[in-house]
């Protein structure tokens, strides 16, 4: 039975781990909700923002509804998760070694079973009590919902739908946001390496911020590209889905490029972003080349070829007109000759 239940937690964890991918923003409308139908359930919100105090409890309601076509037995879990590499993609922290001040999945009350009918929807309750030695920031955790078919209660290996919800819960105290720009460069490609030469566009541009505050950040703006002539070719949002920066993390935000017809020159690439409740700002100038040396050089190959044709009909033509002048000469001096 342990057996049964360990495999039932780990594809519980696993499912509910590639649903979420990408899903930190604070928009989560409709394309979250598809997202969790293609799931076989859907849930709404899928991402929950609490503000809390120590000590005190929150109610969330969150709507649940059997997309299937049959019947389904509902139970959740609760599990803390962090971020996971550069991409915003949760990590799951399946044997959690959190402590209770700092570990969500032991704030929020595991929901009673419930079963819904096909189609059926239901609102439930989650209720979150933080502990009054809670430390203050950022604390992440995911409510999973698991749905299995009522006549394979017992077995575990009946799991047809699961989805989860994203809890991002700021405890109020001594709160440190605090960000700072990693990184800022240009690249051929969306996860390539950093080049600031380029033979024509696209040139993306990549940011990456780290967050080495305690709670989460969402930093937001955009980046001015000039030309060398100072006109302003591209300007281009930053963050435009609104995603987290979690604590002690890095995160590569790479939605930015610069892609015109005709690029020639230095450009220059300036960065600004604000982020916090106080408006804290992180900027960046960075500068890059668009040399279409390949189209330069077939240019002055051609170049090269019609001048060398050029001055050797020219040189022919002057040949001619040389030898043309000699032979009128001597056919001067010849009739000289002849009449004297």
């Amino acid at each position: 039975m342990m057996h049964m239940n360990l495999r039932k937690t780990a594809l519980g964890l696993i499912a509910t781990s590639l649903l979420l991918v990408g899903v930190f923003t604070a928009h989560v409308g409709a394309q979250a909700a598809n997202a969790n139908a293609a799931q076989g359930i859907q849930i709404s919100p899928t991402l929950v923002q609490l503000n809390g105090s120590k000590g005190n409890t929150y109610n969330i309601n969150l709507g649940v509804t059997n997309v299937t076509g049959t019947d389904l037995l509902y139970r959740t879990s609760i599990t803390d998760f962090g971020a996971s590499g550069e991409t915003g993609s949760p990590h799951i922290f399946i044997n959690t070694k959190l402590t209770p001040a700092s570990s969500v999945r032991t704030w929020v009350n595991v929901l009673p079973e419930f079963t819904l009918v096909a189609h059926q929807a239901r609102t439930v309750t989650a209720q979150i009590t933080i502990p009054s030695n809670a430390e203050p920031g950022g604390h992440y955790g995911v409510i999973q919902f698991s749905g299995t078919a009522p006549t394979v209660k017992s077995t575990g290996v009946g799991l047809s739908a699961s989805a989860g919800v994203l809890l991002l819960v700021t405890v109020a105290g001594n709160i440190n946001e605090q960000a700072n720009l990693a990184s800022f460069y240009t690249s051929s490609a969306v996860n390539g390496k950093e080049n600031s030469f380029f033979e024509s566009g696209p040139a993306y541009l990549i940011v990456r911020i780290q967050n080495v505050g305690n709670v989460h950040v969402e930093p937001i703006g955009n980046i001015s590209v000039t030309d060398m002539f100072g006109n302003v070719v591209a300007s281009l949002p930053v963050n435009k889905d609104k995603s987290n920066v979690l604590p002690n993390s890095i995160r590569r935000f790479t939605g930015a490029k610069v892609n015109k017809d005709w690029m020639f020159g230095r450009y220059t690439a300036n960065l600004t972003l604000s982020y916090g409740t106080h408006g804290q700002a992180i900027t960046g100038t960075i500068y890059f080349w668009v040399i279409p040396y390949r189209l330069i050089l077939v240019v002055l190959l051609v170049l090269a070829t019609v001048i060398y044709i050029l001055r050797r009909m020219i040189k022919v033509y002057n040949k001619r007109i040389i030898e043309k002048a000699k032979n009128e000469n001597k056919k001067n001096s010849k009739k000289t000759k002849d009449k004297s």
